[in-house]
């Protein structure tokens, strides 16, 4: 989900003014870590290692397709009276998806599909591995290693008004039946999920050298069906804010995310409350000599979940940019330290004091 979080308005802007034919194909790499420590009482240990790649392939100035994937592995490990380790590695799905630009107000209409190279169907030991990495808190990369075959379209429109530009679009996602878990000596136990509906808005103007940008996701999903369970998670918004200018010998950059989910229901049939996670970052862009850009930078995050204490996670990073011969390369690497919510079996609700590790070398071409 979180996945996550791009900028919602101007689409159509972004794709326009991007590469004309296609010999301008664009590439984009980035092996990454990511590591999270949980202390007592939950004892467990969260790491992915994932080798995302982007490529763009623009076969005319209007009608251009991207294509991603990556390899993925977790591991969780647990450790305490009860020692555990799930690990699951290999290919996640792909996905492939096409951007037709239409007339001069910047109308995109976009269609994609969820090609099933990844592994939707799990054994019992990589449970754990798999489920965790979908956490809308932690936020790894990657957050699934499958689902299934799926579909999606939209269409999105831009357009200026005096200095801002407003946009906004419509989507749709509809997935394919699969089968989540493979049990041994059991009987096949078919996921069928509800289909996506999206709306996004947004808002964003040139601000001295840089840009101010509003934007807000609404998601509404259909029920899901687990082997006859029906249940829904609820419905999703999805507030966003990005700011950034020079300041000083520098670039300052500030942006700000909130997720808010309504009331759902479990497979059981029991009520799953609402929560809220909310994020802001700030960074500051410095060049140095010729070429080289070093930019710290800080994030802060929340989680509310009615009847749990609230969690909570800064981050503190540093990220470097400099050409290569005709790439682009960003290493940045970061520590996290917070408090995630937690149950104990002595003391009921409780806290865990969490810390972290992140890793990446991003690396562009054109």
């Amino acid at each position: 989900m979180i996945r996550r979080f791009l900028p919602l308005a101007l689409a159509a802007t972004a794709s326009a003014a991007g590469a004309q034919s296609i010999l301008d194909i664009g590439a984009r790499v980035a092996p990454q870590i990511h590591s999270y420590k949980i202390d007592a009482p939950s004892n467990t240990t969260i790491s992915e290692f994932s080798v995302p790649l982007f490529v763009v392939v623009p076969v005319s100035p209007r009608l251009s397709f991207d294509v991603g994937s990556s390899w993925t592995r977790a591991d969780v490990k647990t450790t305490g009276s009860t020692a555990a380790t799930s690990t699951i590695s290999g290919p996640t799905d792909t996905q492939i998806r096409g951007n037709l630009v239409l007339g001069n107000d910047f109308v995109v209409i976009t269609g994609g599909v969820n090609l099933p190279t990844g592994k939707s169907t799990v054994p019992v030991d990589q449970v754990s591995a798999a489920s965790l990495i979908g956490s809308d808190f932690l936020a790894f990369p990657i957050s699934n290693m499958g689902s299934g075959f799926g579909g999606t379209g939209g269409i999105a429109v831009a357009y200026p008004v005096g200095a801002w530009n407003v946009g906004g679009g419509v989507s749709f996602r509809h997935s394919a039946q699969y089968d989540p878990f493979d049990i041994t000596g059991a009987p096949a136990l078919h996921y069928q999920p509800g289909n996506e509906y999206r709306a996004r808005i947004g808002v964003d103007r040139p601000v001295g050298t840089g840009h101010f940008l509003v934007g807000l996701t609404y998601s509404t999903f259909g029920d899901d069906n687990l082997g006859g369970s029906i249940y829904n998670t609820g419905n999703r918004y999805l507030s966003q804010l990005d700011y950034s200018d020079t300041f000083g010998p520098g670039r300052l950059s500030i942006d700000g995310w909130n997720l808010f989910r309504t009331r759902g229901t479990l497979a059981g049939g029991s009520i799953i409350d609402r929560e809220n996670i909310g994020s802001g970052a700030l960074a500051y862009g410095i060049p140095v000599g010729d070429g080289l850009l070093i930019e710290p930078n800080v994030e802060g995050r929340t989680w509310y979940q009615a009847g749990a204490a609230t969690s909570f996670l800064g981050t503190f990073g540093l990220r470097m940019q400099f050409d290569m011969g005709g790439l682009t390369v960003v290493p940045s690497g970061g520590y996290s330290l917070g408090q995630l919510a937690a149950e104990s079996a002595t003391t009921g609700g409780t806290t865990a004091t969490l810390t972290g590790y992140h890793a990446t070398l991003a690396i562009r071409l054109r």
